[in-house]
């Protein structure tokens, strides 16, 4: 019954990728650079920085992304 168990690919799309997707080209380049550059950016700081902004992309979402454990890496 149980032969064929695999774990279920969600469609879902990493919403830091969303957020990235829906920015525009130079300020995509920003947050790409600010998402590589952990020594300057934490998690949180950087999700507190952006919600200033008015993006609103939490902290767990940045780092799934960034440890490459969310859909764009699956």
């Amino acid at each position: 019954m149980l032969e064929d168990l695999e774990p279920v690919k969600t469609k879902r799309s990493c919403k830091t990728r969303f957020t990235l997707d829906g920015l525009e080209d130079k300020d995509r380049e920003i947050l790409v650079s600010a998402l590589l550059d952990t020594s300057k950016w934490s998690d949180k700081g950087l999700s507190v920085a952006l919600g200033q902004r008015g993006i609103q992309l939490s902290n767990e979402s940045i780092g799934r992304h960034r440890r490459k454990l969310c859909s764009c890496y699956n």
